[in-house]
């Protein structure tokens, strides 16, 4: 679903409710509130529920590393948001083995490496945060590996320009589309709505999105 339609969308049931419209800056940081929801109740899912998965597939992202002899990973990523793993991969007679780092909390790391039964090689690391995007892998070697993560879901921008003071036109080639699925705008747009007090169900969304559909498609036959 497009920008245009969603503002359109959202403005009605605004009116609806309210007898106001929201201004282009206030539909963008209502639906940024909307998805950023929904991105919060999909999130704690991700590793149980295979729907949650295929929900924010959008926004997962692979950093391949090779770091120092320090250890140290740092994903550059400047929308890095939730990390989902991290493994290193390694060559043992020509084959690659990938291992998974578990990561530890501090009070931890020190027993886990004096670990007997279970010791701590360079083939079998362990891990923890130091800081945001920021892990280090013990004991201290270069490793190759990759960090999975999820990415903040882009913030929407409905781009437009205005004709004789007081028209605003909508521009989708200078407007930032939401990264969901179709499948789950209609979510985002629930939320979106609810945060301001306005709650409807996502099969309302679903019915006008169908019905605007149809009307454009009427539109395009008749010309």
């Amino acid at each position: 679903m497009d920008l245009e339609d969603i503002f359109a969308f959202l403005n009605f049931y605004i009116n609806k409710y309210t007898g106001s419209y929201y201004s282009i800056s206030e539909l963008e940081s209502c639906l940024d509130y909307g998805q950023m929801a929904v991105y919060s109740d999909l999130k704690p899912k991700y590793a149980t529920s295979q729907l949650s998965k295929e929900c924010l597939s959008p926004f997962r992202a692979t950093y391949n590393f090779t770091t120092l002899i320090s250890g140290y990973v740092i994903v550059p990523a400047t929308n890095y948001l939730d990390l989902l793993a991290i493994q290193i991969y390694f060559q043992i007679s020509n084959r690659t083995i990938f291992y998974p780092i578990k990561l530890y909390n501090e009070d931890e790391i020190a027993d886990r490496s004096n670990s007997q039964t279970d010791p701590v090689t360079a083939t079998s690391p362990i891990g923890e945060q130091t800081a945001p995007k920021t892990f280090r892998l013990y004991p201290t070697s270069a490793y190759n590996g990759n960090v999975s993560y999820l990415t903040r879901p882009i913030a929407p921008v409905f781009g437009y320009t205005v004709i004789s003071g007081r028209v605003i036109v909508y521009n989708p080639n200078t407007s930032t589309q939401l990264q969901w699925r179709d499948s789950e705008i209609p979510m985002v747009i629930v939320k979106a709505l609810s945060s301001i007090g306005i709650n409807i169900g996502s099969q309302e969304v679903m019915q006008w999105s169908q019905t605007k559909t149809e009307a454009n498609y009427a539109n395009v036959n008749r010309q």
